[in-house]
């Protein structure tokens, strides 16, 4: 694997009990061989709510770099994104 990093924000143990409870996260980045991306976190339930919302107002739900994630937790963004580097599927993701 090329050089990998994964970052949160300093204060992320602050408030990640919050962002575990709402099940959705967009304020993390991997990076991978000097590309950064954006990673948007979802659990399971919470996107399938989402995604009725958006259908329910007449819109479509697109989010690129989607992730979904068993719980939306550190640790679990964190393995997901290396389990994106470390496989082919880092293709389908867009870098800033």
């Amino acid at each position: 694997m090329s050089s990998f990093s994964f970052v949160l924000s300093e204060d992320f143990g602050d408030y990640e009990w919050e962002v575990e409870a709402k099940g959705w996260f967009s304020g993390a980045t991997m990076i991978l061989s000097g590309k950064r991306y954006q990673l948007n976190f979802y659990a399971p339930v919470r996107l399938g709510q989402q995604i009725e919302d958006e259908l329910e107002r007449g819109n479509i739900f697109f989010e690129p770099n989607l992730v979904v994630v068993k719980s939306v937790t550190g640790s679990n963004m964190e393995q997901a994104a290396r389990q994106l580097a470390e496989s082919d599927q880092v293709k389908f993701l867009v870098p800033d």
